[in-house]
């Protein structure tokens, strides 16, 4: 469409100079003669272009039947020699010594030519019941073809209670785009000819629109590429790494139900006896909170019973001052009469 228009613009243009000069006065055989020149000027530049978009166009069309073929055959070669695979693997391992696991891994990485991309950990001192809390989590780069032997390298330094592994082919996925990476370059090549040969600012801006969207459709492929290759050539492994005090026991054969009940009650006695050590281990950690609790509640006591015994002493008080009152009356009933009467005497309310 801009090239048509191009054409119509430059046919406007060479009408009105040819009719100016018409104007002016120039009747004569020149002035036949250069409309003449200028009527074949035009219809050579529109030739031109014609041939410059037909060949564009069929130039266009015939590369993408050849890469449209070539990427066929290429594509069907792939699928049959050298695959482009992708693979991953996930470990979950148990260690009695989880500061010598770790460094082993980690050298055993750096050997295979490998790196680490990600690593968690909590190496603390805190304990759940009697079973250390230390754990960590990695996630590793190794060289897909030493991938088996970095796995069996760490199962012989920890427990492995769960492995999984997946293979992902994008061999279909990375000739098309190699293909297509290809036919672009072509294109950009092609472009850059056509730019050389360019004679207006409308064609010259035309071409370096394309020229950009093409360069950003290959750097984006070629970064593909590289992702993918990266992948293919780096298998990512993640190991959940965790330090216990006895493995997982693997089963590798159905029990009868008396070796159960001996594995069973000797696990009992296994767990009492854990009990008995670990309870020694809290009342030793704990006896200076003990000894607190044990003085408070000594102060407690002590106070209680001076409180106790003071009241015990004034009711002994009492009732030796009641029995005494009573031997009195005992004695001398008169004067105990008078007393009492004097006494209710004296209280009595006054109204």
């Amino acid at each position: 469409m801009k090239m048509k228009r191009v054409r119509k613009a430059m046919t406007v243009l060479i009408a009105c100079v040819m009719l100016s000069g018409v104007l002016a006065g120039c009747g004569s055989s020149s002035s036949s003669s250069n409309y003449k020149a200028a009527s074949d000027a035009a219809y050579a530049d529109e030739a031109a272009y014609e041939s410059y978009d037909s060949g564009a166009e069929m130039a266009m069309y015939e590369d993408n039947s050849a890469g449209s073929s070539a990427s066929t055959k290429t594509t069907e070669n792939a699928t049959t020699t050298n695959r482009k695979l992708i693979r991953n693997a996930s470990l979950t391992v148990e260690t009695k010594e989880f500061d010598d696991i770790m460094a082993s891994i980690d050298a055993k990485i750096k050997e295979l030519g490998g790196y680490v991309e990600n690593m968690n950990g909590y190496y603390g001192s805190r304990y759940e019941s009697y079973r250390s809390n230390k754990n960590a989590s990695i996630t590793a780069r190794i060289p897909s073809a030493k991938l088996d032997e970095f796995i069996s390298a760490v199962g012989t330094e920890a427990n492995i209670i769960n492995r999984s592994e997946s293979v992902t082919d994008v061999t279909l996925d990375y000739v098309d785009m190699e293909s297509h990476k290809k036919m672009l370059i072509e294109e950009q090549n092609r472009l850059l000819e056509f730019l050389d040969r360019a004679d207006t600012v409308e064609e010259i801006i035309s071409l370096e629109d394309r020229l950009t969207n093409v360069k950003y459709q290959i750097d984006s492929m070629e970064s593909q590429l590289r992702t993918y290759d990266n992948k293919v050539d780096y298998s990512t492994v993640t190991i959940d790494i965790k330090e216990v005090i006895d493995y997982t026991p693997v089963v590798e054969e159905e029990k009868t139900p008396g070796e159960r009940m001996a594995e069973g009650f000797m696990e009992s006695l296994r767990s009492i006896g854990i009990a008995f050590r670990e309870f020694g281990v809290w009342f030793v950690i704990n006896i200076p909170y003990i000894l607190l609790l044990a003085i408070v509640a000594a102060v407690a006591l002590l106070i209680i019973r001076f409180v106790n015994k003071k009241n015990s002493a004034k009711r002994e008080a009492y009732k030796a001052a009641k029995k005494a009152r009573e031997e009195e009356a005992a004695k001398n009933p008169e004067a105990a009469k008078s007393a009492e009467s004097g006494s209710v005497y004296v209280n009595k309310p006054q109204k």
